[in-house]
């Protein structure tokens, strides 16, 4: 069933078909992206997107970000078909794009316009749909981000982005009918300038979180917490503990404990407020005192508890990452070894001589014993 937002998005739940097509066309578009590995249809990992920013930004001290203005409603059906045609060559492809692509977008359209919401079809097809731009990108040699329509651009010259900008993406765009989002347009210099990407705020080396999400995130509680609303203590602490694991999963690679600590005092805040003021949720309550221990003990969620347990983790990987280097460090090996050990990957040689160690353990353990059996036979061979 498809459901309206606020029109021109419309946002619809995904089915297994959609979802076996999704993945075919996965496979087909990896082979137009080998030379970008960093691409969000190919590559996952959040968290190592920003490594590969922080670690890029010393190397290309300049960039250039922007995103699609209304991305999904604007995509155009026709150039979109185009472009599916050409990556879409074999038989299956073909047949998949006739029986199943096509029915898909004459569903959900407005004068054949748009992709819905909320469809890992819909998500693979936006994926697609500026796969020019980012083949225009790759040709030029110019090493770039993207996470469907947001882009990093990373650049070693002050007037390279306004001339990649005029060159090459606005002539692309136009070409595909869509428009860069001019209030989210920005440029500038890694360490001096404030950089938006993915929620995240990047300057002076540190991933913090964007002030436009957290009053989204605030927006959200206060909507959960309303007064007007008539439920149980126990269901507004799951409504608010999903968008607390939610939130607290995606930022927790950020530096955020401040920013964690202030949004946990809100929400205790605007619980008590709604528990305290909540006539069926006060009755059952009685005069229980609402410390953030009550709190806790009636199930609620701590964004803070799920930093410092990432946290915790991260060192504890970097602990036993650092006992695998120096026992490696400190083997005594011939230059012939030196040499084999150096081209192999570290953590697969140590994993061996673990257990090369415990088949040494086992042998001599049967050496032990079969000298035992011997020295009794001898003994009872004497009596």
């Amino acid at each position: 069933m498809a459901k309206n937002n606020s029109l021109p998005y419309l946002t619809i739940k995904n089915s297994f078909s959609n979802s076996i097509i999704a993945k075919f066309l996965l496979k087909k578009i990896k082979k137009f992206l080998k030379k970008c590995p960093y691409h969000y249809l190919i590559f996952f990992r959040k968290d190592k997107l920003l490594k590969v920013i922080k670690e890029n930004s010393k190397k290309y001290p300049y960039f250039l970000r922007f995103d699609i203005e209304k991305y999904y409603p604007s995509i155009d059906h026709q150039i979109l078909l185009i472009i599916l045609e050409k990556i879409l060559n074999s038989r299956k492809g073909k047949k998949f794009l006739k029986s199943e692509i096509i029915p898909f977008l004459n569903k959900y359209q407005i004068q054949n316009k748009g992709l819905p919401l909320g469809n890992f079809l819909s998500y693979v097809l936006a994926g697609i749909y500026l796969l020019p731009l980012d083949l225009c990108l790759i040709k030029s040699k110019i090493f770039f981000l993207r996470f469907q329509d947001d882009y990093l651009i990373f650049l070693k010259k002050k007037k390279e982005p306004l001339n990649i900008l005029k060159e090459i993406i606005e002539p692309t765009l136009n070409n595909l009918k869509v428009n860069i989002n001019i209030n989210k347009l920005s440029s500038g210099r890694f360490h001096q300038d404030k950089l938006d990407f993915l929620g995240f705020q990047y300057f002076a080396g540190y991933f913090t979180i964007e002030n436009e999400r957290i009053e989204e995130f605030k927006n959200k509680i206060r909507k959960i917490t309303h007064l007007k609303n008539k439920k149980s203590s126990k269901a507004i602490i799951k409504i608010l503990n999903n968008k607390i694991l939610g939130f607290g999963h995606y930022y927790k690679i950020s530096k955020a404990k401040k920013d964690f600590e202030r949004l946990d005092a809100f929400i205790r805040q605007r619980l008590r407020r709604y528990l305290l003021r909540n006539k069926d949720s006060k009755n059952k309550l009685g005069n229980l005192v609402l410390t953030n221990e009550s709190l806790k003990s009636l199930g609620l969620k701590s964004l803070k508890e799920i930093y410092e347990k990432y946290r915790l983790k991260k060192r504890h990987i970097l602990r036993k990452k650092r006992e695998i280097q120096e026992k490696i460090d400190n083997l005594k090996i011939n230059d012939f070894n030196y040499f084999f050990f150096k081209n192999q990957d570290k953590s697969l040689i140590f994993s061996i001589l673990i257990k090369l160690e415990e088949i040494s353990k086992k042998l001599e353990y049967l050496l032990e014993t079969l000298k035992r059996n011997e020295k009794n036979k001898k003994d009872y061979f004497a009596i």
